[in-house]
């Protein structure tokens, strides 16, 4: 009677860890994974832009521009082939200059000619709008 009582608590105890082994297995192999969001396809180009986006383009005009100069607290925005930047957060412009260039004015032409960088320097300014003509 004592061998088969043992038997029969080895017994119980292997189950109890199978089955505590496979109880984490079944739960490991229900796990859900967290839904996404289908990425958007981009428009073809014979399909019109949807209201929202043009909505959210913001035009300025140069005057406007002008007040931002980065100066006195005011954001630092620059034009370039008519596209308005936010180079606030730009080192570079932190005191609404850059190597004599001032923010609030169109520095197109000194991309083009001057800046040892070209605008690859944009890529860290943020796009806010664009000039109206």
């Amino acid at each position: 009677m004592i061998i088969n009582n043992k038997i029969i608590v080895i017994a119980v105890i292997l189950l109890v860890i199978s089955g505590l082994f496979f109880s984490g297995c079944a739960s490991e192999q229900q796990t859900v994974p967290p839904a996404t969001e289908p990425a958007e396809e981009p428009a073809a180009e014979d399909e019109p832009v949807l209201e929202e986006e043009e909505e959210e383009e913001q035009l300025f005009t140069m005057e406007e521009i002008a007040t931002f100069d980065g100066q006195d607290g005011r954001p630092a925005y620059i034009v370039v082939n008519g596209v308005v930047y936010d180079v606030t957060g730009v080192s570079q412009w932190r005191s609404g200059t850059h190597f004599g260039f001032s923010a609030g004015t169109d520095v197109t032409e000194a991309l083009a000619g001057a800046a040892p960088h070209g605008s690859g320097m944009l890529n860290q300014a943020e796009i806010v709008g664009r000039i109206t003509e």
